[in-house]
């Protein structure tokens, strides 16, 4: 279990990488931004087939306070039919407590239900584990797996834990200029190998290495604004 910082401000950042795990303007409506619109996800989740039942697969590499997972379960409840699930798969090398986690998210009542819903099932583990939970009658699944990014990634692929790949990516965790083993060659190429024709991702991230892996890896790379006066992130589809 891994213990973060406050800053004045009240966002935690991290005693490792020294870097915040969201915006300080506002990280709800920054991981809006970035992670659903990058997506377009609200445009796809309304879009399924309510005749149909079937599941809608996110993969994450980096839970940190878990903003990510509660924000995108919030618009799937409002956007995507009710006989469809929603499969969220993460990844975290340096999990939270459950009273950081707590605390990061009590800012933001919307969230409210989600994050106590989160935290009913939530259990740090060491490196190795995976937390496997199903929420919500099972209408949303989390599978959090505790491990270094590289090795998680082929686990999610070897051990069926996204049986059907990625509808999207999202591509978190901390700065590549903080944590640089994170947006390597060998992860994009991790992500594609999860992927098919129509896979996206979004990341917050606009950094000229990560832009051309990513392209390199299969990824068509757009570089739409970022959040609050942000200048660039980085979104894309799977050809």
């Amino acid at each position: 279990m891994f213990k973060v910082v406050w800053d004045e401000r009240g966002v935690p950042r991290s005693p490792v990488f020294n870097d915040k795990y969201f915006c300080e303007h506002n990280g709800l409506a920054d991981a809006e931004h970035i992670f659903c619109d990058g997506n377009r996800l609200r445009e796809r989740f309304s879009a399924l087939d309510p005749q149909q039942a079937g599941v809608f697969t996110i993969i994450e590499t980096g839970f940190g306070t878990g903003l990510d997972f509660c924000m995108i379960w919030q618009i799937w409840d409002t956007e995507a039919p009710v006989s469809w699930r929603l499969r969220f798969v993460s990844i975290e090398l340096y999990p939270l407590s459950k009273v950081d986690i707590g605390q990061a998210l009590q800012v933001w009542p919307v969230l409210t239900r989600y994050r106590e819903a989160l935290l009913s099932v939530y259990d740090p583990a060491p490196p190795g584990r995976v937390l496997r939970a199903v929420l919500d009658d099972g209408r949303v699944s989390l599978d959090l797996v505790f491990d270094e990014v590289q090795i998680a990634l082929s686990r999610i692929k070897d051990e069926g834990l996204a049986p059907q790949g990625a509808d999207a990516f999202f591509l978190d965790g901390f700065a590549p200029s903080r944590n640089p083993g994170m947006w390597v060659p060998e992860i994009f190429a991790a992500a594609a190998g999860l992927s098919r024709a129509g896979t996206t991702f979004a990341t917050f991230t606009a950094a000229g290495h990560v832009r051309r892996g990513l392209a390199a890896a299969g990824f068509s790379v757009r570089r739409p604004s970022g959040y609050a006066g942000k200048k660039d992130i980085l979104t894309g589809v799977f050809d």
